[in-house]
């Protein structure tokens, strides 16, 4: 139950992220997963393929910048007594024997040689061979969900990246879709998530789509031949999407509207070539036959939105209604 708060949080992420989304105090609950084959689907396979090789042929280490919490190696070839070992303070330096301290965040481990050697070079000694590694990289935690092999929170090193989160938690499981969702706070604390496409990035090869994984992110791999139903419906949840099965289907699997439901704003919020798109609808012309009653595919997400009366209503009639001005007598 747990995965599935999160999978609430990316839901209406989307639905925030495009200011078109439907407020619901309702989370979604947990169906049974379909019954899975005991070995990984072929498509699985050969996305996890591909994260493994992607991952093992990353070289973005090459390229990380050093940052405050990093444990850098140093040596000297010709004064192995200068040898040390030093963490990246808050300050963003190290302290060397002889040099001090010496500023290092946002340079390379090549580019800490370089600096280094420098200054060695100005001070003490002629041509100084320096070597600088990387022993620990500042750890990031993250947390990988949903149709993976082993759902979890992990710790990512480095420049982490989405397959490396990927890589981490075992690769994709047997039910897992193409379409991968990273969850962040930004600077003022909101919430927001980016939808990736796993076939684009691996097949495809579109290696931009490999983001940066951040501390405290998370990675949700929903799994497919699944939608969602949401807001003012008795029972909001996921379910196994079925043959020919509609927008006013899907509303009737979530146990129908509930008290405060308005039928006139239903949201039906899907993915286009990487695109979030959201169609509105009426479920009562819907019913009538006068609207088409749109079919489903994977992943779609059917939002029913709130009538503000009824709500107004059911606010007074359980006490919850307060004016914002008194009343006196005059």
């Amino acid at each position: 139950m747990k995965w599935h708060r999160y999978k609430i949080i990316l839901i209406f992420s989307i639905l925030i992220f495009t200011a078109c989304g439907s407020k619901s105090n309702t989370s979604l609950q947990t169906l049974p997963k379909p019954q899975a084959n005991n070995q990984i689907s072929k498509d699985s396979q050969k996305l996890n393929r591909k994260i493994i090789e992607e991952t093992f042929s990353d070289h973005s280490t090459v390229d990380y910048k050093i940052g405050p919490g990093d444990l850098l190696n140093v040596k000297v070839m010709q004064a192995p007594e200068l040898d040390s070992e030093a963490r990246v303070n808050s300050q963003n330096s190290i302290s060397l024997p002889l040099l001090g301290n010496v500023e290092v965040a946002g340079l390379t481990a090549v580019g800490a040689q370089q600096r280094i050697a420098d200054l060695l070079s100005e001070r003490y000694m002629y041509d100084p061979h320096v070597v600088v590694s990387i022993s620990e990289y500042k750890s990031k935690r993250v947390a990988v969900i949903g149709s993976v092999q082993t759902p979890g929170t992990y710790e990512l090193l480095g420049k982490g990246s989405l397959l490396d989160a990927l890589a981490q938690a075992g690769g994709l499981a047997d039910d897992a879709s193409e379409i991968a969702y990273v969850t962040r706070r930004d600077e003022a604390g909101n919430e927001k998530s980016v939808q990736i496409d796993l076939d684009l990035l691996l097949d495809k090869g579109q290696s931009d789509l490999n983001i940066p994984i951040h501390m405290g992110d998370v990675v949700y791999i929903p799994e497919t031949g699944v939608v969602y139903v949401d807001g003012a419906v008795n029972k909001p949840g996921s379910f196994p999407l079925e043959e020919d099965m509609t927008v006013s289907k899907a509303v009737t699997a979530a146990g129908g509207l509930n008290d405060v439901a308005q039928a006139s704003d239903i949201k039906l919020v899907r993915n286009v070539n990487g695109q979030i798109q959201i169609t509105p609808l009426d479920l009562e012309l819907i019913q009538a036959g006068s609207e088409s009653d749109i079919e489903l595919q994977d992943q779609d997400v059917v939002v029913v939105g709130k009538s503000g009366i009824k709500s107004f209503l059911d606010a007074i009639k359980f006490g919850l209604f307060f004016p914002p001005f008194s009343m006196g007598v005059q």
